[in-house]
Order: C-alpha cells, then sequence, then structure tokens
C-alpha cells in the first residue's frame, strides 16, 4: 500500500520531498537509467537458476517470512547490469547504457 498526497495536501516538507525525489528520477534516466517501481526482484539467470539477486534481496525476506509474494514483479538482466535502489524502487542500467558512478 501506498500513500499519495495531491500537491496541495502535501506539507511543505513533504512537498519538497516530492521534488527532490522528481530531480533524482530525472537526473538517472538522463544517465540511462530506467526506473523500477517496488516491490520489484532483479536477478541474473533463470528463474530455476537465478544466478545473483542484483536487487531486491529485502523483498525475498519478506516473502519467506510471511509467506505471499505481494504482487513481486520479477525481472531478469543479464549479469553486467548495475541496478542502483531509489525511492520507491531501483534504477537499471542495462549494458552499454552510460551511468553516473
Amino acid at each position: 500500500m501506498a500513500l499519495i498526497l495531491c500537491p496541495p495536501c502535501q506539507t511543505p516538507l513533504e512537498h519538497a520531498a516530492a521534488e527532490a525525489n522528481d530531480a533524482e528520477l530525472a537526473v538517472a534516466r538522463a544517465d540511462g537509467g530506467m526506473f523500477l517501481p517496488d516491490p520489484v526482484l532483479c536477478i541474473t539467470g533463470t528463474l530455476e537458476d537465478p544466478g545473483t539477486v542484483l536487487y531486491g534481496r529485502d523483498h525475498l525476506h519478506r516473502i519467506s517470512a510471511a509467506g505471499q509474494a505481494e504482487n513481486l514483479c520479477l525481472v531478469q538482466l543479464s549479469a553486467d547490469t548495475r541496478c542502483v535502489p531509489i525511492t520507491g524502487g531501483v534504477m537499471v542500467y542495462l549494458p552499454g547504457q552510460k551511468a553516473s558512478p
């Protein structure tokens, strides 16, 4: 569940945080990133042999504790993909895309 406030309902602090999140997303997209919202699990390999968990290990822990998949989205990526946590999800930088260090 997510709480979404319309701009007129936000406090000045909430509005500033939303603006900062927007700016962070814009910069990451300009660097070639693709935003995936939580809950998402990014892995290499296949479901049978997942290889490495690039992002979403905390979601896996919650699933194993609760026994529910909570509408988890599974994304299979190549091993040289870079995933960076960001507010509300993850930025995925596919191989060959530029990304800030």
